[in-house]
């Protein structure tokens, strides 16, 4: 039986949530950024604000859907530096050597994104 599990969700409006996914299989993980098929992204930038192996799992097709663009998502993924867009909703993961886990602690994810990135609306509660 899968349990359910917590993770952050970065949206093309603008908002930082803590999500519950039924579990964290690829199937839940692309229901919740309404993809097809989810691809893993890493960047050094990412390495370097997160301290850590901070992933996003992000639409595939997202560009060819002709899905918004994800302003933080873009700045994580470098587009100020290729011009390469990340388009619609992302989750945010990480990766232990060859496999993806949930973040361990995704209220305080939120809430640093939040502090890093102030155009973000955080949409969770603390308790």
């Amino acid at each position: 039986m899968s349990t359910a599990v917590k993770a952050v969700k970065i949206t093309t409006d603008n908002k930082v949530s803590v999500v519950e996914l039924p579990s964290w299989s690829y199937q839940a993980q692309e229901e919740a950024i309404g993809a097809d098929y989810t691809e893993i992204v890493k960047t050094q930038r990412m390495m370097e604000l997160f301290k850590q192996e901070v992933v996003m799992l992000v639409d595939e097709s997202g560009l060819v859907k002709k899905r918004d663009v994800n302003l933080v998502a873009s700045f994580l993924y470098g587009y100020d530096r290729h011009g390469h867009p990340i388009c619609g909703d992302v989750l945010l993961a990480i990766q232990e050597g060859p496999e993806i886990f949930p973040v361990d602690n995704p209220e305080r994810l939120a809430v640093f994104l939040k502090q890093r990135f102030p155009l973000l609306e955080l949409e969770i509660k603390l308790k």
